[in-house]
């Protein structure tokens, strides 16, 4: 169609198809055959020749109308798909879980734009049991969140591996079975030890909920949820509540708005929840991705600092 348009045009515009092959650097045999066919195929013939060279028919006036037209209009798709890909080529879309970095990378889009003036970050927040499709739908350059186990179409950049942090409500007194080590934020404490309690738990499609579920096989410790949500933050506001005690990692005690009510537990075991960057193993990243990673890599850090430091400010770094 493309080519029908160019050449038609191109021989209307020279009155002669010697001129026009010239032009279109083919040869004359082959422009005159090509437009023979072309009007074969529409049914009517395009041109006539006569002495002065080759002049439009009625009915290759109005083809040459539509041509111009058709031709206009895919000169000004090309330019807005071009506008398009450059766009999208300094564009970073991040998929976030919600952890410390959903409070503390905020200021990240802020900083990759100062060094890359053209690059525009956007960030969203993403369910941890939707990772893998989004990724594969390229809905984001990459995620941050926890790794993508046993799938060998991920890559994984860890950032850290936190402990999982037992929260207890006030009404639970658990103080006796805790042990204080000096090398930890929290007091230690061994869940197979516990007493029963209430407990609320992530729905089962979390990563903090199959790190529980490591936790609960291994320690032999029998948990009965009083009630299930679906995020960690939701677990932590139904604690807050006095609902029961809950399980997260380090990075979400961002969302603790009521220490005062809470007391905390670093969980004995070995098994951690770990935060990276999750991303296609055939990708890429550019020089502004990698600064961007390498700036939510340095935020995650310091955002769980600050969280410690709050925690330490209102007395709940021991018991």
């Amino acid at each position: 169609m493309e080519r029908d348009i160019d050449y038609v045009i191109a021989v209307a515009e020279c009155g002669s198809i010697s001129q026009a092959a010239e032009m279109l650097y083919i040869s004359q045999p082959s422009l005159s055959r090509y437009i023979s066919s072309l009007e074969h195929d529409l049914g009517v013939g395009l041109f006539v020749r006569t002495i002065n060279g080759t002049e439009l028919t009625e009915a290759g006036k109005i083809y040459l109308k539509y041509a111009k037209e058709i031709k206009l209009l895919r000169g000004t798709m090309e330019h807005e798909l071009r506008k398009f890909k450059q766009a999208n080529m300094n564009r970073i879309r991040i998929g976030m879980t919600l952890n410390a970095a959903s409070l503390s990378i905020f200021n990240v889009a802020e900083k990759v734009k100062q060094r890359y003036p053209g690059c525009r970050v956007e960030l969203f927040n993403i369910m941890s049991k939707d990772i893998e499709e989004s990724l594969k739908e390229k809905k984001y350059n990459f995620v941050i969140g926890p790794d993508v186990e046993k799938n060998p179409d991920f890559g994984y950049e860890r950032f850290s591996s936190d402990p999982f942090v037992l929260i207890v409500p006030e009404r639970y007194d658990i103080s006796r079975y805790a042990e204080h080590r000096g090398d930890g934020c929290f007091p230690y404490i061994n869940m197979g030890k516990l007493p029963p309690m209430d407990f609320v738990l992530q729905e089962e499609s979390t990563s903090v909920r199959k790190g529980i579920e490591r936790l609960i096989q291994h320690t032999k410790y029998k948990i009965t949820p009083k009630l299930l949500v679906t995020s960690s933050p939701l677990a932590i506001q139904a604690a807050e509540s006095g609902i029961g005690c809950c399980v997260v990692a380090v990075g979400h005690l961002a969302y603790v708005n009521h220490a005062e009510r809470l007391n905390f537990y670093q969980i004995e075991e070995e098994i951690t929840a770990s935060s990276g960057v999750v991303f296609l193993r055939t990708k890429s990243f550019s020089q502004e991705e990698k600064y961007c990673v390498a700036c939510i890599r340095n935020a995650l850090l310091a955002g769980e600092k600050e969280i410690l430091k709050y925690l330490k400010k209102v007395g709940k770094m021991g018991i």
